[in-house]
């Protein structure tokens, strides 16, 4: 973290504990704004494999959502779905192999990121863009997600199951709850907040953040799925996993790395070779 973003953490951090000595409900109001705007911009320079896609747009309740594809005429459908301030050309590393099983290749980049609209983001949010991108193009055979995209595909595959789609999940995002906690802390924002924020939520959806929850959903489904996160992982801890790797469902293959951490995990040759074998 540089010093500008320091000072903006340290600003932003003091405007929402002044706020909320004021308004409990416009500090929370304020907070989950800032929880669902992504703030970090990754790499603008297409990367070559992006140059060769056919690229286009979708509608998503008022939002115009961008997309890539490659080999249109593959005999299975695979998509990517990338994480909080991600987009699509992360995943280059991903796409030829993924041509060479015989797929064609979707990217998102989800609202608010990327060459898509928007300004902030919810999980339902890309989940819905999922929808409406396979009202278009029929279900997908398989889910490639990170973090965020984690509980976005879970969202949308309890709602709209495929079966027989193979999943995989690399770092998702698995408790909500966990997110919001973690934000709070970070900002020092103290429980009234938070719990004013999970209201927000409620008010808006009929559910708390516990709903949104990987772990809530994975019973219901009965896809293959190849789970990948690391035990330094700082931002989706692995103790959120830890039940349901305990539970070992039949349904669930787990790979768990060390010393990748949250980022990085989707960039390691040995995480790459394993995702193009579960999906083959």
């Amino acid at each position: 973290m540089n010093k500008a973003q320091q000072i903006i953490i340290f600003l932003l951090r003091a405007k929402l504990n002044l706020t909320a000595v004021i308004s409990v409900k416009k500090a929370a109001r304020m907070a989950f704004s800032i929880f669902c705007t992504p703030f970090r911009k990754p790499r603008n320079v297409p990367p070559p494999i992006f140059l060769k896609s056919h690229e286009f747009d979708i509608d998503v309740e008022g939002y115009r959502i961008h997309g890539y594809r490659w080999n249109e005429s593959g005999s299975k459908k695979v998509l990517i779905v990338h994480g909080f301030e991600s987009r699509a050309y992360n995943f280059d590393r991903y796409v030829v192999p993924l041509i060479r099983l015989g797929y064609t290749v979707y990217a998102m980049d989800a609202k608010a990121h990327g060459k898509s609209e928007g300004k902030t983001i919810t999980a339902p949010e890309t989940a819905k863009m999922i929808q409406v991108l396979e009202e278009k193009v029929g279900q997908f055979d398989g889910f490639m997600c990170h973090s965020f995209g984690g509980i976005s595909v879970a969202l949308h595959q309890e709602k709209f199951n495929n079966p027989n789609a193979r999943l995989v999940f690399i770092a998702p995002a698995t408790e909500t709850e966990t997110a919001l906690h973690k934000f709070c802390d970070f900002f020092r924002l103290n429980e009234k907040v938070r719990a004013e924020m999970d209201n927000i939520i409620f008010r808006a959806a009929g559910v708390r953040s516990s709903f949104y929850s990987i772990k809530r959903i994975m019973p219901y489904l009965k896809n293959p799925v190849l789970w990948i996160h690391d035990k330094d992982d700082d931002i989706t801890p692995l103790s959120d996993v830890s039940p349901l790797i305990d539970l070992a469902p039949d349904n669930i293959e787990f790979m768990i790395t060390e010393g990748l951490g949250h980022r990085k995990i989707y960039k390691d040759n040995r995480v790459q070779k394993k995702v193009i074998d579960f999906l083959s």
